[in-house]
């Protein structure tokens, strides 16, 4: 059994293009250096897959699995980003997509060392077992229909031995006259020679037929096993393309995921005001996974009361700045992540009366009334709501 830990430790973050060019030939290292967009696209996979890595070694398995597959859907012969995305399925007890990632790493390194190990982890199909005790069943059938047919001839042979014996007494008579020796004689070899002929020459015929057939058979065969080694290859390549598409398809700024690894990698840099606004872009009814809804909510938990700070500053430079259109991004942001603070909500009303956007400033206004009743802005408010409505 592996030991998951101590293979996990295995794995090591690749610093650069040069650091992971074991994972391309030589011709693709250098096209992708010599092309800016491509060199760009390879060291950003390098930065997911290294993301990957941390993921799986804090125990964020799904995460970890996400970003593997945006790197292979980007370099598809990336043996290690393979075989980490093969050990955390084992892991997960997903040997289906664990056997997938082991296929494409044989694909590409047919001696991969690794990729051999972890395929000893996979115990025999149940169908090949059931198919091996079948056919032991027909085998042990087919001896029996044997046995029986050998006892049969030989009871046979031993009753022709008895009619067709020159020298015994019970032979056939005609008229009333027994054969002669020599008569029978030469009638079984004559016989011996036809069963020879039919017996014998069918199984010689197909023996030449098969010698001469089995090199254009060997070379049929290694053509239909790679036919299936690339095929397989280009339907994993789909199933990673189709699962990415189906990650980013939301947003104008990347998918509902992507959106969730933004704020998270934002959280990990203490960019809690970012963090917080690339959360609340999420609805969190669109995370399909218990575990991706319990990060959602440990990270919002974790974010939002050191956001609200940043926010509010950002929001009021602006207002003041007279940037009524960032001010009131950034306070609505603020009042979202702390709602218990009654400037952000003050200086968003503010904002949206100098930017003439009356509706929406006595909206803010009421709500300043509503719910801080007894504060000197909501004195201001209700003043406020008085001049606009005249």
């Amino acid at each position: 059994m592996l030991d998951f830990n101590e293979e996990l430790e295995k794995f090591q973050p690749c610093a650069d293009l040069e650091d992971a060019e074991e994972n391309f030939d030589g011709d693709e290292l250098e096209q992708i250096k010599q092309n800016k967009t491509e060199l760009y696209k390879a060291n950003q996979m390098i930065k997911k897959y290294n993301q990957a890595l941390n993921y799986a070694k804090q125990g964020n398995d799904d995460l970890a699995m996400l970003q593997l597959k945006n790197v292979v859907a980007s370099i598809p012969n990336f043996i290690d980003a393979y075989l980490l995305m093969a050990l955390l399925s084992m892991k997960a007890e997903d040997y289906g997509t664990a056997k997938d990632a082991l296929d494409q790493i044989f694909a590409i390194d047919p001696d991969n060392e690794s990729a051999k190990e972890y395929m000893q982890e996979f115990k025999q199909d149940p169908a090949e077992e059931v198919k091996a005790d079948e056919s032991g069943e027909k085998k042990e059938k087919k001896d029996h229909r044997k046995e029986k047919k050998e006892k049969k001839e030989k009871k046979d042979d031993s009753s022709r031995t008895t009619l067709s014996s020159p020298f015994g007494g019970g032979i056939s008579q005609e008229s009333g006259k027994t054969k002669s020796p020599m008569f029978y004689m030469v009638a079984g070899i004559i016989i011996g020679i036809i069963v020879a002929a039919v017996l014998i020459y069918p199984t010689v015929r197909a023996s030449f037929r098969s010698q001469a057939t089995s090199e254009e058979q060997d070379y049929e065969e290694q053509l239909e096993a790679k036919d299936t080694q690339l095929k397989e290859a280009q339907d994993a390549q789909k199933k990673a393309e189709d699962e990415l598409a189906e990650y980013t398809k939301s947003g104008e700024e990347g998918g509902i995921y992507d959106t969730l690894l933004t704020a998270m990698q934002n959280y990990n840099d203490k960019k809690y005001d970012e963090a917080a606004t690339a959360l609340l872009k999420i609805n969190s009814d669109n995370l399909t996974t218990d575990n991706m809804k319990k990060i959602y909510n440990d990270l919002t938990k974790q974010v939002y009361p050191q956001a609200y700070s940043g926010l509010y500053s950002k929001g009021y430079n602006a207002y003041r700045s007279k940037d009524y259109k960032s001010a009131i991004t950034y306070l609505t942001n603020a009042t979202k992540v702390d709602d218990t603070q009654v400037n952000a909500y003050y200086y968003l009303a503010r904002s949206y009366e100098d930017n003439k956007d009356t509706d929406n400033a006595v909206k803010i206004y009421n709500q300043i009334i509503k719910k801080f009743p007894s504060t000197k802005s909501a004195a201001t408010a209700k003043q406020k709501v008085s001049q606009l409505q005249q």
